[in-house]
């Protein structure tokens, strides 16, 4: 008798990767019902894997000041064990490959567990960021590379990344067009300046029947977001106010969203909305593009510098972010007139 599988997926951290990775998790789940597949992932993760019936979600916090830490490596392998004894784990799928996922597949390899891990392409990477002698060419997309560890654990290559772009949702001019902003990135090499984001807020309100959303999350973004939702008419806070769950569904709701390479970028291709997406010193060809999102929606100045970074922590080059400072308020509203069908001069 043949015995039934039950596949570790692992991908414990960064927000942005785990919201690439769940459309793909849940996908390969829904195709192999035969499977159990368990996500083990940060217990705020969890709204984005459900809603599969064999796919069941195994939290593991990292954050050293929670209740259910995860501990130090022996507390790693044990707990490794114990989650192979209680799911009856036959094969471990690391989509992510850092010193904890490592201890993960080394504890359960001691049960004669197999495991497969990501490939990043790290040279690919250098060659694409390097200074000199710049290799700018797209390489393999994040998110395929998840999907080969799925596909090394011996599933059937759905070929997951080949999908159609995602619909837009175009208004009439008499119709509330929902406009998401999220216009903070974790790291400055990322970061739209916050005054050509007020900019563009400015132009949208000028139409009573576009309603914008503002997402961020901290003390000191929140404060900001704030300041705006109460400074401009037809402005909504939602930074803070919404379990992931909630903020998802919100999401799904919008025309559009603007972001910068960023989580929510991610979060909002997730809920199959849209995504005006400003990038600066990173760029789509690193592969980190949200999912199904047009190309053409990813507004950026080309530099012989660009990119310099894969998640935008480098110092510039030249010190001075032009790759950001470039990108106009009009460029970024003209693409989102585009997306509700409209122009600036008709707006």
């Amino acid at each position: 008798m043949k015995r039934e599988e039950h596949i570790l997926v692992i991908r414990l951290s960064a927000l942005g990767d785990c919201a690439i990775s769940a459309p793909l998790v849940k996908e390969y789940a829904r195709q192999n019902p035969s499977i159990r597949f368990y996500m083990l992932s940060q217990p705020r993760y969890k709204a984005m894997f459900d809603g599969v019936e064999n796919l069941e979600f195994i939290p593991f916090n990292t954050n050293k000041n929670a209740e259910d830490y995860c501990g130090g490596p022996l507390a790693i392998i044990r707990t490794a064990w114990a989650i192979s004894r209680k799911y009856k784990i036959t094969k471990v799928a690391d989509l992510h490959d850092v010193l904890r996922t490592k201890l993960i597949r080394f504890a359960l390899s001691l049960k004669f567990i197999s495991g497969k891990k990501i490939n990043k392409r790290r040279k690919e990477r250098e060659a694409l960021c390097r200074a000199e002698n710049k290799v700018l060419r797209p390489i393999i997309k994040s998110q395929r590379c998840m999907e080969e560890v799925l596909v090394k654990s011996g599933l059937t290559d759905l070929n997951f990344t080949v999908q159609g772009a995602i619909e837009y949702k175009p208004a009439g001019p008499n119709e509330i067009r929902r406009i998401g902003i999220a216009p903070f990135a974790k790291h400055k090499g990322k970061a739209w300046p916050l005054d050509h984001m007020e900019t563009v807020i400015k132009n949208l309100i000028g139409n009573p029947f576009n309603q914008i959303y503002l997402y961020g999350g901290g003390d000191k973004e929140t404060a900001v977001l704030k300041r705006w939702s109460e400074k401009y008419p037809n402005t909504q806070l939602v930074a803070g106010k919404h379990t992931m769950k909630e903020e998802l569904e919100s999401m799904s709701m919008l025309n559009v969203m603007i972001s910068m390479d960023s989580a929510n970028m991610h979060l909002a291709s997730l809920a199959g909305t849209p995504v005006v997406c400003i990038w600066g010193a990173t760029h789509p060809y690193a592969g980190y593009n949200g999912w199904r999102q047009n190309p053409e929606n990813a507004i950026q100045v080309p530099m012989e510098c660009r990119p310099c970074s894969i998640f935008g922590a480098k110092p510039c080059y030249r010190e001075d972010y032009a790759c950001l400072f470039k990108v106009t308020p009009d460029m970024v509203l003209k693409r989102v007139y585009e997306i509700l069908n409209e122009t600036t001069e008709n707006k």
